[in-house]
């Protein structure tokens, strides 16, 4: 599958565009407009200026006029990028790169996909759930859930999911282990045969990727392997987190992120 533009209607029932690179993962996206024909207008205005120069705000050195790709360091979240047009409205904006080399590679998405396709998928497509601002979003934060149904009622248990002692550095083709428990937090009793997602964060807050699952045990516990491989072709951190998604006798739970760079 080639590099495509994406045009779809939000929840609010606003209309976006965003750049999927051909690996699937969402490398720039847009603000909101009121009207389809404007969103159009964005995805055009992007293919028109992506070869535009690159002004890195992180150091000092000379500013060039619009339009401009600016890179920036956000401290929520990373290294970030947007791209400027000529009368210096912000047309399209990045995830957070953990690295400014990763932030470079995702600007190369954008220059190499300027003839990409574009996909209506306001016209064909219920509307698409989106998280707020990116901006607003710390990256120590839990990921955005994968696009699963929840469970059609959750019990009133409150309880904590675990990852323990994932390796920081794995090769590929390794064999990774996830072991973890899920617990109630009142009690600390392990919950029972319960779902465990394995899941990597997609940067971009669109659609992260289910790796692996299993069910816990009857003390809570788990454990599933995973065959190590690349996650992002922009970098090589893979950010990984568990997630129960709830069922009849517990609430919904998530864990942290925890980085692994694959090799």
């Amino acid at each position: 599958m080639g590099a495509k533009y994406q045009v779809y209607k939000d929840v609010a029932g606003k209309f976006r565009f965003r750049l999927r690179a051909e690996n699937n993962k969402i490398v720039a996206v847009s603000e909101a407009y009121e009207q389809h024909a404007g969103c159009l207008n964005g995805v055009k205005s992007v293919q028109t200026n992506c070869n535009a120069e690159i002004e890195d705000m992180t150091i000092e050195g000379k500013r060039i006029p619009n339009p401009k790709y600016q890179v920036f360091y956000d401290k929520t979240c990373g290294y970030r990028f947007h791209l400027n047009a000529r009368n210096g409205e912000i047309i399209a904006k990045s995830e957070a790169y953990e690295t400014k080399d990763g932030c470079m590679n995702g600007i190369r998405a954008v220059q190499a996909s300027c003839n990409a396709e574009i996909e209506d998928l306001a016209v064909t497509k219920k509307p698409v759930a989106v998280e707020p601002e990116m901006e607003a979003v710390a990256a120590t934060a839990a990921a955005s859930a994968v696009a699963m149904p929840m469970a059609a009622s959750v019990g009133t248990a409150e309880t904590t999911l675990e990852l323990y002692d994932l390796p920081a550095r794995a090769a590929k083709g390794d064999i990774v282990s996830f072991q973890g428990k899920l617990i109630r937090s009142d009690t600390g009793a392990g919950v029972p045969d319960a779902r465990v997602d394995i899941n990597e964060r997609d940067r971009s807050f669109f659609n992260d990727e289910l790796l692996a699952h299993t069910h816990t045990t009857d003390d809570g516990s788990f454990s599933v392997d995973w065959k190590a491989r690349h996650l992002d072709w922009w970098d090589d951190t893979g950010e990984i987190y568990a997630h129960f998604r709830g069922n009849e006798n517990a609430k919904p739970a998530k864990t942290g992120i925890h980085k692994i760079i694959i090799k």
